[in-house]
């Protein structure tokens, strides 16, 4: 054991070397303290319980107080690893006094300095277990702060080995930002339960390695099989939930603490005189082997997986993909790669791995890809990651021990950032805005990302697919939206990690969410119940991880229970401010500006805009302190830009929202004045806002929308049909001032008879709104600044409306042309006020009948 092989916290694993290290620990003592105050017992003992432990498969062993030198000496010659408990007083109101705070600066500096660089230390703890009631009284962020700055100081004494520190339930809430790995102690003795809360605490954490720091059973109270039992399938648990790993407590039923022998407890998994109780072999059978490599547990099923690779001009990350997708841990799989048209060397990489299914196709868009990539797969679950991500060994195994673990139609995992290679890559990946997971529980996601997902390939087929409407971003949103609507669910696997490339360069990152804010405007003619009204997606769920505790939004709530005395007292984030979205929002800028112009002739309003500003500037500047920057990039500069990115990207992605919503919601010109060739015969007449049609033949609104959506697409009119949310059937999109929404309702009158009524209704676009607020504030501000009624300014506001009734009624006139040429298509014939069936010449006029009956549902052919 050397310097160099020191193990490292990668995402939410450990490494050592280029090898996952799973810890399988054990914590050892205290014992009776001898003449020189060690409390590890005589190194004799030390040597032989070394032994013992490397029969089973141990490699760390946790102890309560800085070892002297031979003990880690000890350890390294038997290929240990350490990890130290560093003790003070935390009994105490510790943070009251600066005497007892800088007391306990000094102990953390001794205790680790005198140790720096031991090839044997694999980390330690700066605090284990501070009573919930003391951090209820001293206040959660405070004490959180407190273990932070322990954490520096001892990373300063040695940087190259790990911190965290050691909570547990009662204290779930102590979340220290800046921990290498988080270490819960958790005495949970239902498997159910206890699953559960692994996984809650896998999202608490985030992308940082999670151990448990304490797990045992006192076989006084229960039965040595009893120990041996639950420490079995506490190892499958923590396996299957994908922990980073486990220690047990204890090593040996020989206890001290509290300045005495404990005699009535017996936590050992050997007794005092160092006999193997049956938990020793149980987990021998367990741990046996001699490396630290993961457990991987057997799945109950292990389906054939196809995995999707889009690629357009991904050439540059391409290789490294597809080198990580050939080293799986999985069985049973092919690699699909489909290139969307890409100009650069993607087809000449592609040729490098021979054992990937290479696809060419025109550029047509992501979507379109992923479903040229699932028409060409072989197998029962088609999994998706992009060209720019690398996916952990482990992937594939914990995606579909997911998957077959419930009544689940797909499952995704979270997408890591990989190490920057510059500080602007590093306050890029810091930015908001980025791809993530959005979760409804700890276990069900309502969104998962497309460069991180799987689905059954029945769930797949019975949705339809991707949208190939969506070219750049938002067909994975889409796709899980369409998915839960049709009644399916989708999992979560928080340790099935790909990791994910964030653009390189500033331009390449607001490019991005200049796409995103496109992909939002799309996503919300199709799904607008999900949207804000600034055009913002409304999540049923919340990003699960860390909770920060800032001054100014977003505070979380701590259940403490009665009187701070919970056993699990859980800490609870808060939804997404909706104050802080709107102050942040193009809205908001949008409105400020108006201010500072507004204010040049009102002095009043002055001070307005720039309170407005303030808080945008509020929100940013919250963002900015609570960031996670790599830290070694972690300068004020780059704080600085992460501050300039968080004011940035809500304003670039509502850009773009609003420029693709109006672009979509306008029908081309060349289309509004086109006028319809409706038969010989027959003409326009009577008011506009309604329709009324007739049919004799069952022909109900359905064949009226039909032959609508038909002519609409025939002729590229731009509009929206209702998803279920809305009061109309379609809304179309007409000039720059209105569009008309479309309602449609049948009556059934019995032997096939019915009568369609069709209503259409004006409605505002947004630019209309502004414009007219704009003009009426100019008019106020005219008038009260004259001591006579400015009549010109009068005439042309009036003009301008008359100017938007014209245009309302010329896009009304077209729209009827469209459902009367329509209603002929499908078979209907329209009614006149009077009652009578409008013909043409040659036909007869027919009274329609008054009567009607309730009719059973009809049947659309």
């Amino acid at each position: 054991m050397s310097a160099n092989s020191r193990i490292r916290a990668v995402a939410k694993f450990f490494l050592e070397g280029d090898e996952k290290f799973f810890v399988k620990g054990v914590t050892y003592g205290p014992f009776k303290p001898d003449s020189e105050g060690n409390y590890l017992g005589r190194p004799e003992q030390v040597d032989a319980d070394l032994a013992l432990m490397h029969q089973i498969g141990l490699n760390v062993v946790r102890i309560y107080h800085p070892p002297p030198r031979w003990f880690l000496d000890l350890c390294a010659a038997a290929g240990m690893r350490v990890l130290v408990t560093l003790p003070w007083a935390k009994h105490i109101e510790f943070l009251r006094e600066r005497s007892i705070r800088k007391e306990i600066f000094k102990a953390v500096r001794l205790a680790v300095s005198a140790h720096a660089g031991h090839p044997a230390l694999f980390g330690y703890l700066v605090g284990n277990e501070i009573s919930s009631t003391m951090v209820r009284w001293l206040g959660a962020r405070r004490v959180t702060e407190f273990i932070e700055e322990l954490i520096r100081i001892g990373r300063g004494m040695d940087p190259n080995v790990l911190f965290s520190y050691a909570t547990y339930p009662p204290t779930e809430y102590l979340l220290p930002q800046n921990v290498d790995f988080s270490c819960f102690n958790v005495y949970l003795h239902n498997q159910r339960d206890f699953e559960r809360y692994l996984l809650r605490l896998q999202n608490l954490t985030e992308e940082r390695p999670l151990i448990l720091g304490e797990f045992g059973l006192d076989t006084i109270r229960h039965s040595q099989d009893e120990q041996a039992e639950m420490l079995s399938w506490h190892v499958d648990s923590v396996v299957k939930c994908g922990l980073a790993g486990t220690i047990f407590f204890t090593w040996t039923d020989e206890w001290f603490t509290g300045g005495q022998e404990v005699s009535d407890w017996a936590f050992g998994i050997v007794t005092r005189e160092r006999e193997p109780k049956k938990a020793f072999f149980a987990l021998q059978e367990k741990l046996g082997q001699e490396n630290s490599a993961l457990p991987h547990r057997r799945l109950p099923r292990a389906p054939f997986v196809s995995i999707i690779v889009c690629s357009y001009n991904g050439g540059r990350t391409l290789a490294a993909c597809l080198n990580s997708l050939s080293k799986l841990n999985y069985s049973d799989y092919e690699i699909i790669l489909v290139d969307d048209g890409s100009a650069d060397d993607t087809r000449d990489i592609a040729e490098q791995f021979p054992h990937v299914r290479y696809i060419y196709q025109e550029n047509h868009g992501l979507s379109h890809a992923r479903n040229t990539g699932a028409a060409a797969a072989k197998g029962e679950v088609f999994a998706y990651t992009d060209s720019d991500c690398m996916a952990d060994a482990d992937w594939l195994y914990y995606l579909i021990g997911t998957l077959v673990s419930g009544d689940y139609a797909g499952v995704g995992g979270p997408n890591a950032t990989p190490p920057a290679r510059n500080w602007i890559q590093a306050c890029v990946a810091a930015a908001p805005g980025g791809p993530s997971h959005v979760l409804l529980t700890d276990t069900v996601a309502e969104h998962i990302p497309g460069c991180n997902m799987a689905f059954y390939r029945w769930a797949f087929e019975n949705i339809g697919g991707f949208d190939v409407e969506y070219h750049k971003a938002g067909d994975d949103v889409d796709f899980c939206w369409r998915l839960q609507q049709a009644g399916c669910v989708i999992a979560f696997s928080p340790t099935a990690i790909v990791w994910h490339h964030r653009r390189f360069t500033l331009r390449a990152f607001l490019k991005q969410q200049d796409g995103y804010g496109e992909a939002e405007s799309l996503l919300r003619f199709k799904h607008l119940i999900f949207f804000g009204p600034t055009g913002t997606a409304k999540w049923r769920g919340q990003i699960y991880g860390t909770p920060r505790f800032t001054w100014f939004i977003n505070r979380p709530v701590i259940y403490h229970g009665i009187f701070g005395e919970g056993f699990f007292q859980s800490i609870y984030p808060t939804p997404q401010s909706e104050v802080a979205a709107y102050l942040s929002s193009i809205e908001w800028f949008a409105l400020t500006i108006f201010l500072f112009g507004l204010g040049i002739f009102l002095p009043a309003l002055r001070i307005v805009p720039y309170l407005m500003l303030g808080g945008t500037l509020c929100v940013a500047l919250s963002y900015m302190v609570r960031a996670p920057i790599e830290p070694k990039f972690d300068t004020v500069h780059a704080r600085l830009l992460v501050m300039f990115l968080a004011l940035a990207q809500p304003l670039v992605r509502g850009w773009s929202r609003y420029f693709t919503w109006l672009h979509f919601k306008r029908t081309p010109r060349s289309v509004i004045r086109a006028h319809e060739q409706l038969p010989n015969g027959t003409r326009i007449f009577g008011g506009l806002s309604r329709r009324v049609f007739w049919s004799e033949e069952g022909r109900d609104r359905h064949y009226l929308l039909g032959a609508m959506f038909q002519l609409l697409e025939e002729e590229g009119w731009r509009y929206s049909t209702d998803t279920g949310w809305n009061e109309w059937d379609i809304q179309i999109y007409g000039n720059f001032w209105w569009s008309i929404a479309l309602q449609t309702v049948t009556e059934y009158h019995g032997a096939g008879k019915c009568l369609t009524r069709v209503r259409l209704r004006d409605r505002l676009v947004t630019t209309t709104v502004i414009f007219n607020l704009i003009a009426l504030s100019l008019l106020v501000y005219r008038q009260l600044n004259i001591s006579h009624v400015d009549l010109w300014f009068v005439v042309l506001y009036l003009l301008f409306l008359v100017f938007l009734a014209t245009r309302a009624r010329v896009l009304k006139s077209r729209v009827a042309e469209l459902v009367d040429l329509s209603a002929q298509r499908a078979g209907l014939q329209r009614i006149t006020r009077k009652g009578k069936i409008a013909m043409n010449d040659l036909t007869p006029r027919i009274q329609v009948p008054m009567e009607s009956i309730d009719p059973a549902s009809p049947r659309v052919s």
